[in-house]
């Protein structure tokens, strides 16, 4: 796994406003943290529902990113790769909404 990369997750049943079910999440952890194959990673999950918001970012094939709903998840979660990365362009993009929305 690396930053970047989409993979299908399964976020089981959401509450309001949660992700939920099985759907393309990007993996928004650092490389650096990665390397140390943690149990948990750092995700946002993609959506085809697309509210237009400034929180969202075009995934081509994907919908768009959720960066309003960075979420830890288990790596147990994670169904499958999908092969795709969405490149430094849209990684950096949506850490850069996440720290804005967190006033970072």
């Amino acid at each position: 796994m690396q930053a970047g990369d989409i993979v299908r997750c399964d976020f089981g049943t959401p509450a309001r406003g949660e992700p939920g079910f099985i759907r393309p999440a990007i993996i928004i952890t650092s490389d650096d943290v990665l390397e140390f194959r943690q149990h948990a990673i750092v995700v946002v999950p993609c959506t085809t529902t697309k509210r237009g918001w400034l929180s969202e970012v075009a995934i081509e094939g994907f919908g768009v990113a959720q960066a309003h709903l960075p979420t830890t998840i288990s790596v147990d979660r994670v169904v499958e790769s999908t092969g795709t990365n969405v490149g430094f362009v849209a990684l950096q993009q949506i850490r850069e909404l996440i720290a804005d929305l967190l006033g970072l």
